[in-house]
């Protein structure tokens, strides 16, 4: 998650800069042709943009650590073209990961991570897939869930849809947090004001409080969930 906000700040103050810079030493036309050149390729051929958007996506969420793509494809694609491609290329990764771990890793992650595997083979068993979509939802860290999961006994259908479904909301908050990035051109013609728009401010504080928001109504469930499960077994 911080990676997330960190990748925002920095994309904010990059494109702020570079079109502060460059209106002020007349070298911003460089920049600007690239960012028309993307934008209009994506406006020209929407599904081969959205296709190459996807499957770069898909390729660089199973690489660990590469955080923050949602709030640049917010940037880039707009609200609801981003949210469809991060969350099934998301979704799509983490099967891939899950089904290495668990063809490949299984025995090995079990026998080094003792401890980890026994408590995810007992929530599982006590909540089943609704336990993985708690931790989707709590922003759990996303590589290392997909393997752990991967060397459990969670089938791969539930695997899919607490991830399919659990990483909707923080994928929103980001991608709505990138679209409000103002563009090259906005920062050329507005100069600083393009970034203190109360957009942006609360895309920003969207990003910082939605987790700790949805951790602590998890952590409020998760009190009483032993009383709703007694009271159903009576």
């Amino acid at each position: 998650m911080k990676s997330k906000i960190l990748t925002f700040l920095i994309l904010t103050f990059l494109i702020t800069a570079a079109g502060l810079l460059f209106r002020r030493y007349g070298l911003f036309k460089i920049l600007l042709t690239y960012e028309i050149h993307i934008r209009t390729f994506l406006m020209a051929k929407p599904i081969l943009g959205f296709v190459i958007g996807l499957l770069s996506y898909f390729l660089l969420s199973i690489i660990p650590g590469t955080g923050g793509k949602s709030v640049i494809y917010g940037w880039l694609f707009g609200f609801w073209q981003a949210v469809i491609i991060a969350d099934c290329a998301l979704t799509a990764a983490a099967i891939v990961t899950f089904l290495i771990s668990r063809t490949l890793l299984r025995d090995a992650l079990r026998s080094r991570l003792v401890f980890v595997m026994q408590k995810l083979d007992q929530a599982f068993e006590k909540n089943g897939a609704f336990y993985l979509l708690a931790l989707r939802l709590m922003h759990s860290p996303y590589t290392f869930t997909n393997y752990a999961c991967g060397a459990t006994s969670l089938s791969t259908f539930s695997f899919w849809w607490p991830t399919q479904l659990g990483i909707i909301p923080s994928t929103m908050v980001f991608v709505f947090a990138g679209t409000q990035i103002p563009t090259l051109k906005e920062v050329i013609q507005q100069g600083a004001s393009a970034i203190l728009s109360p957009k942006l401010l609360l895309a920003l504080v969207l990003m910082g409080l939605f987790p700790v928001l949805i951790r602590w109504v998890s952590s409020q469930y998760w009190k009483t969930y032993p009383e709703k499960t007694e009271l159903k077994d009576k």
